[in-house]
């Protein structure tokens, strides 16, 4: 019987050094939080309890979200006529101006729903309903007063805090719930509330 149990042991001690995946950790949920964006399913395996569901979800969410576009490719920043790459090509706004904003009317997956689209000089691009990769819009962190911004684990503010964002610093949009924005930065992911953000990137939206 000792023989048995030893041999399994042995067994799972070399499997689990075998198997890169099957570790053992003592992580806090703020070192969750910032495990990088490939390591997602191991962070929402041991993130705390509330942080579990899924923030970038395929249905469709209504927003009410300002931002602009922050895509870097000379040929223009596709605006698509469904939330996926394959969609025809409706649009394509420009990136070699100062500054494109968008009003945001929704989310599914990775991808935002604009209604407009317009130049720093005021001139309208699009109008009308079309689709753009999250991940190519950005917003600004206000901060106010106290020169940082909250990163909630949920769309609301009784929810636990994950981090905090330096005042005047450009994220990436990953998706949107109501007014609620869900963003990238540097290591952290989460959502910061309205009054944190800044849909011009001319201004720090006093």
């Amino acid at each position: 019987m000792k023989s048995s149990l030893f041999f399994h042991m042995l067994l799972g001690s070399i499997f689990g050094w075998q198997n890169p995946h099957i570790v053992s950790i003592d992580m806090t949920d703020k070192q969750v939080a910032q495990i990088p964006a490939n390591h997602t399913d191991f962070a929402k395996l041991f993130s705390h309890s509330n942080h579990q569901e899924k923030q970038v979800v395929n249905s469709r969410r209504n927003c009410q979200v300002y931002a602009y576009t922050i895509d870097k490719d000379p040929q223009g920043l596709n605006v698509r006529s469904m939330p996926n790459s394959s969609a025809r090509v409706i649009k394509k706004l420009p990136t070699n101006t100062l500054a494109v904003f968008v009003d945001i009317t929704a989310s599914q997956g990775n991808w935002m729903e604009i209604n407009k689209a317009e130049s720093d000089s005021g001139t309208t691009l699009f109008q009308g309903k079309g689709w753009v990769y999250a991940s190519l819009l950005g917003t600004t962190t206000r901060g106010y007063e106290a020169r940082s911004v909250p990163v909630y684990a949920s769309n609301n503010n009784r929810s636990r805090i994950l981090g905090r964002i330096p005042s005047n610093r450009e994220v990436k949009l990953l998706s949107c719930n109501g007014e609620w924005a869900y963003v990238s930065y540097q290591q952290l992911q989460g959502w910061i509330a309205r009054i944190d953000q800044c849909g011009n990137p001319l201004t720090t939206c006093p």
